[in-house]
């Protein structure tokens, strides 16, 4: 009865001075206790926490000194960024490599120069990159984008969506279809092989991805098709990429001794020239035959290589 008494005469007459803090004092207290209690089952639920933070703090601290503020990125992105490598970072250079004139040569032609240069290859189809798919085998490491991606894509393709009145047909073609996901090949009910192309099939391919290029009119398709047996179409593809790469070499080369002809002797000859030379030089024969035997080194050096079952029949 006595505590009834208190708490209704607290009830009925204001607050004094003392209880008025009282009062916020065990709100802040409980305030306090709550926040810290949240706050340590989270981290102990996401063990992670420290280290995502680290890597956020990491990737930031990249992306300024590359001169990147202000862009908001999602986790797996952030994670990604964390990664970054400032170029004035790398401390090697070409000189730091030795013996390997030949490789240092083609890794400046093949991956540096397309970047250099690319305006010169803007319009050429050779020289676009390659698409990629997102139907592959789904795995535990994909994230969560991907997978609801392609969640999504199937559900569409079942037709959940698609009118009454709409007829939709789905092709799809892979060179590798170990790799699709098994799901997307049950929705494929007929398949299709396709073996390597014959020597005739080998040249339309030639025509083909060689259309609107700048070719030399001696160019013989005929005769890169008889040399190229065994390639797929994707092979001859590349042949070709590796072929149009061979004028802006020569391109940059003529460019370099022309920047040193003219330190050396008259600064100011050459000026027409330099309009004319704007332009790449038309693919020739001597540029395909170039990659083909390339290629076929490559494809030599591959072969040659034991494999691991080999070695353990050795």
């Amino acid at each position: 009865m006595l505590l009834g008494e208190v708490s209704k005469d607290l009830l009925t007459r204001p607050l004094t001075r003392n209880e008025v803090f009282a009062v916020l004092l065990r709100l802040t207290v409980f305030g306090a206790a709550t926040y810290f209690s949240i706050k340590w089952v989270s981290d102990a639920l996401d063990p992670t926490r420290k280290q995502r933070i680290q890597l956020k703090k990491k990737a930031e601290r990249l992306m300024k000194q590359i001169g990147v503020e202000g862009v908001k990125l999602a986790e797996h992105e952030m994670i990604i960024a964390a990664h970054l490598v400032v170029p004035k970072d790398i401390k090697v250079t070409w000189k730091d490599i030795a013996g390997l004139d030949e490789m240092v040569s083609e890794l400046q032609d093949t991956v540096i120069l397309p970047f250099q240069r690319r305006h010169l290859l803007q319009h050429s189809r050779l020289c676009q990159p390659p698409r990629d798919a997102f139907l592959r085998n789904r795995s535990e490491a994909d994230h969560e984008a991907t997978a609801m991606m392609k969640a999504e894509f199937m559900s569409l393709w079942d037709g959940l969506e698609t009118g009454t009145n709409c007829q939709v047909m789905v092709l799809g073609a892979t060179n590798r279809p170990q790799d699709v996901d098994p799901a997307i090949l049950r929705r494929m009910p007929t398949t299709f092989q396709i073996g390597l192309p014959t020597q005739r099939q080998r040249q339309d391919i030639l025509k083909l991805i060689l259309a609107g290029e700048n070719m030399s009119n001696a160019v013989n398709l005929k005769e890169l098709a008889e040399k190229t047996k065994g390639y797929s179409g994707s092979d001859l593809r590349e042949l070709c990429r590796d072929a149009a790469m061979y004028r802006v070499r020569d391109y940059v080369r003529k460019q370099q001794m022309r920047q040193i002809a003219r330190m050396l002797h008259d600064a100011d000859s050459g000026e027409e020239s330099d309009l004319e030379e704007e332009r790449l030089r038309p693919l020739t024969q001597l540029d395909l035959l170039f990659a083909l035997e390339k290629m076929e080194e490559s494809k030599g050096a591959s072969t040659a290589v034991p494999t691991l079952e080999e070695l353990a029949l050795d």
